[in-house]
């Protein structure tokens, strides 16, 4: 029975490695997966050896300050590892400790896949000879990241994009979150307490500048189903929290008077909105597939920002830019006046030429993109898995002959 070791850091990890586990089990039924698991992975069948909670370490000083027990934590899973001997190993994204625990497990024999790959070519290009070196292949997620690791001599091979799929799915329902007919604008800004704290007042502020464009215009903001409302409530001024005018299956939605708070269901919000601002990350690709004409924003602490400005070596900071080539949609980065953000999304969001050739350009990014990202990714450790398994079952032929 071939054996897979597969390793997630965090729910996003959890969720593709999962999806992975799932496709894996369609063309290799049997397969006995164990490693680094959260929920979802636990779900497809992976036995947990450790749980990705233990890895919830954010930060440089907090990992730091918590070196001493990871390092007691690499140590239990490699003697694992040396007790289970899988035949492959799956690292999904995570590079900060993957890298380190895939140099561990080369040397072990063990053939190494990185499953998402680091984003080297924003700013730590140096660290693709450590990649090259501690992996036997890159499964990567984006496009335009091949050439570079190519040209850097990684193995690497673009197996999908994971928002293709999500896209898909998505449902135009602006009933489902109690927009009106009202010409509306989404406000996404993002997942972490941090840069929220940091974006949201910056959108508050972008609104008040629409509100007095256009006094019609509507507003949803999306808040991420696992942060506390309160912290909006906090943000927003807003006391006391109102009660939820819908609930669903996770979905709430607070009624704000002309802004609808909506939590959950971001992906399918973005579909049912008229325009959107949205924090710099996965969710602008997400926003872009779904057709929704968008600008991206993205503020970060002071020192940061100039460290950024230092070392990262790119002409763009949007997914949607850098998969394009070119800068498809309107960036506003650190210092930006909110008027200017606010006319920009108020042209997005009336009928016209210049929402018409945004749409456009969004709907042609979205065939550069593949889907089926777990399935395409799958069959490659599907094929992986019985490559090592022939070798060696022709090591222990070749040992019984001698």
């Amino acid at each position: 029975m071939a054996k897979l070791f597969i390793s997630a850091g965090e729910p996003s990890g959890d969720l593709l490695a999962g999806e992975l586990l799932d496709a894996l089990g369609k063309v290799m039924p049997g397969l006995e997966a164990f490693g680094i698991c959260g929920p979802r992975m636990r779900e497809a069948g992976a036995e947990a050896l450790f749980g990705i909670e233990e890895l919830a370490v954010m930060g440089f000083v907090e990992v730091l300050k918590h070196l001493p027990y990871l390092k007691r934590l690499e140590f239990s899973l490699l003697e694992a590892i040396d007790r289970r001997r899988p035949d492959v190993a799956v690292l999904v994204d995570y590079p900060g400790f993957h890298l380190r625990l895939a140099d561990a497990l080369r040397l072990r024999g063990i053939f190494v896949i990185q499953y998402v790959a680091p984003q080297l070519w924003a700013w730590g290009e140096k660290r693709t000879e450590t990649l090259k070196t501690v992996t036997d292949e890159v499964l990567g997620i984006m496009p335009f990241e091949a050439e570079f690791f190519r040209q850097r001599g990684v193995v690497y091979r673009y197996v999908g994009t994971p928002q293709v799929d999500r896209a898909a799915q998505a449902v135009r329902d602006r009933a489902r979150f109690s927009l009106s007919e009202a010409t509306t604008i989404g406000f996404f800004p993002g997942s972490r307490y941090g840069e929220i704290s940091r974006l949201l007042p910056r959108m508050l502020a972008i609104r008040e500048e629409l509100r007095r464009l256009d006094p019609t215009l509507r507003f949803a903001i999306s808040a991420a189903p696992h942060l506390d409302l309160a912290f909006f409530a906090r943000m927003l001024g807003q006391s006391p929290w109102p009660k939820p005018t819908k609930v669903a299956e996770g979905l709430q939605v607070f009624d704000l008077g002309d802004t609808q708070v909506v939590a959950g269901q971001s992906i399918h919000l973005m579909k049912s909105c008229d325009a959107a601002l949205v924090t710099s990350g996965t969710a602008t690709l997400e926003c872009a597939l779904v057709q929704t004409p968008m600008a991206v924003v993205y503020v970060m602490q002071p020192l940061s920002y100039q460290l950024a400005k230092r070392f990262v070596k790119l002409s763009h900071i949007s997914l949607v830019n850098l998969v394009a080539g070119q800068g498809l949609i309107k960036e506003f980065i650190q210092n930006f006046a909110a008027r200017e953000a606010a006319d920009e999304l108020l042209q997005l969001a009336r009928p016209g030429a210049y929402r018409t050739l945004q749409s456009e350009a969004l709907r042609a990014l979205g065939q550069r993109l593949q889907g089926n990202l777990a399935e395409h990714a799958a069959a490659v450790v599907a094929t992986r898995l019985r490559e090592r398994a022939s070798v060696q079952e022709a090591r222990i032929t070749d040992f019984a002959r001698a």
